[in-house]
């Protein structure tokens, strides 16, 4: 790959940890948050090798908008990572409105503003996107009934979309992370219900280095479609699909 690279979220958590590995190994990068202030200290974490843009992946007009003039400044991408997304964990009946529809938004709808932006550019490159769901987006789980309904989309979107652009050349890869050490994760655990963070006691936690090493890898491969960082997370993902009715005694929320 010789393009430049485009990471959305990717001021911090995962994204900015992609952004350092692809840094590291060379690469243009371009990092798109909604934050000015953090992007600025991406940017100087990165080195001379990022720029940033701001952009609110909720817009689709912001997105087309943000992308082209990318593009107009020579900065045509040939992988494109998007990170952005967030969580908002609690009981279905508890969620403020505005996190439903916050999730949605962000999560599925940013998903598809951004593809849509880039797919023109990727075919030129024949190059790949990266979407994000979450191990959440394999199974459901109590306590993330919105999360997970948008990250099972992702996975949905990205699968039909994988199959209508082949025979375009690009190439496109779901990430699956399980709970990784990232700031939103920090602000999820204050809104967990207590049930949620005792069922969490032994799922164990990857760090965003750990997440970005595993999607690097997977980027090296030409190969496969659900990136599954971790061990425990892969042989999970194994039972999801292979030992359905385990896996939904193990996830179901206690009685009280």
């Amino acid at each position: 790959m010789t393009g430049c690279v485009f990471v959305f979220g990717g001021s911090e958590g995962i994204g900015l940890a992609v952004a350092a590995r692809l840094v590291e190994d060379g690469r243009e990068v371009v990092v798109l948050s909604r934050s000015e202030s953090k992007l600025a200290a991406a940017v100087a974490r990165l080195g001379p090798r990022a720029s940033s843009r701001v952009v609110d992946v909720t817009s689709e007009t912001g997105v087309r908008e943000a992308v082209g003039a990318l593009v107009a400044d020579g900065k045509v991408p040939d992988l494109v990572v998007n990170t952005a997304g967030y969580a908002r964990p609690g009981w279905l009946e508890d969620l403020p409105p505005d996190d439903v529809t916050g999730m949605v938004a962000t999560n599925l709808l940013g998903t598809i503003n951004v593809a849509r932006a880039v797919l023109p550019h990727l075919r030129a490159t024949r190059g790949t996107l990266v979407t994000t769901s979450s191990m959440a987006g394999l199974a459901g789980v109590f306590g993330y009934t919105v999360y997970s309904a948008t990250k099972f989309g992702v996975i949905g979107f990205s699968e039909a979309l994988r199959r209508e652009v082949r025979p375009d050349g690009v190439r496109v890869l779901v990430l699956c992370p399980p709970n990784t050490l990232t700031p939103g994760f920090e602000e999820e655990n204050r809104h967990k219900p207590a049930e949620v963070l005792a069922a969490e006691e032994s799922v164990r936690t990857l760090t965003p280095e750990q997440v970005a090493d595993e999607l690097l890898r997977a980027l090296r491969r030409r190969r496969g479609f659900l990136v599954v960082p971790g061990r425990d997370s892969r042989l999970a993902a194994v039972a999801i699909r292979h030992l359905p009715a385990v896996v939904d005694r193990a996830l179901r929320r206690p009685v009280s």
